[in-house]
């Protein structure tokens, strides 16, 4: 007995997707150990399996791929930046140094992001993705006098503090009160107004 008509193409959908899902996560998987221009869409197609045309046809590209690794280890900052301005600081400050799935998807995006540095393409869409993620909408949320420039410091200082924790995780004492410092420092940058 043959399928219907309508289920031969939901099963090809259901194929495509589940194709496409493959080669995202090994192509995050190669770009988290090697860096853009090492990493071959061949190399990611043989991961996978596939023919490399796939990639083509899913991505477009190698910059469409990595886009879209890119924007698979990122979640909205604003559903931690965003909400009472008055406790900004130690919510975020919570956020960073709480082991999460949000937290390691942070470490993976900037370890990507990091190991690919050296491409002027990787860079462009690494630029491109903090902007659209993280500076622009913190930036709105600012809503204030060189909101642009407090957007930049504290992803500076995020980025940091992350990767610092990630190197070597505190005492719990030590750990609190680094906590307390970083939630200061945040909330200052929310609060301060600079000089023109």
């Amino acid at each position: 007995m043959t399928a219907k008509p309508a289920q031969a193409l939901e099963a090809r959908r259901r194929n495509a997707a589940a194709t496409r899902d493959a080669i995202l996560r090994a192509a995050r998987a190669r770009f988290q150990r090697e860096s853009y221009e090492q990493v071959g869409v061949r190399a990611i197609a043989g991961d996978v399996g596939v023919d490399p045309a796939l990639i083509s046809r899913y991505f477009g590209s190698k910059e469409g791929l990595f886009a879209q690794v890119l924007a698979s280890t990122s979640k909205d900052p604003m559903e931690v930046l965003g909400g009472d301005r008055e406790t900004f600081g130690e919510r975020v400050a919570r956020a960073v140094f709480a082991p999460s799935k949000r937290r390691d998807a942070c470490m993976e995006f900037l370890q990507i992001a990091t190991r690919s540095s050296a491409s002027p393409a990787a860079s462009r869409l690494v630029r491109r993705h903090i902007e659209r993620q993280f500076l622009q909408p913190f930036s709105e949320w600012l809503g204030t006098e060189r909101a642009a420039e407090k957007a930049w410091l504290a992803a500076c200082l995020l980025t940091g503090v992350a990767v610092m924790t990630a190197i070597e995780r505190h005492t719990s004492a030590h750990e609190d009160a680094s906590m307390q410092q970083l939630a200061a420092l945040l909330q200052s940058l929310v609060d301060t107004r600079f000089e023109q």
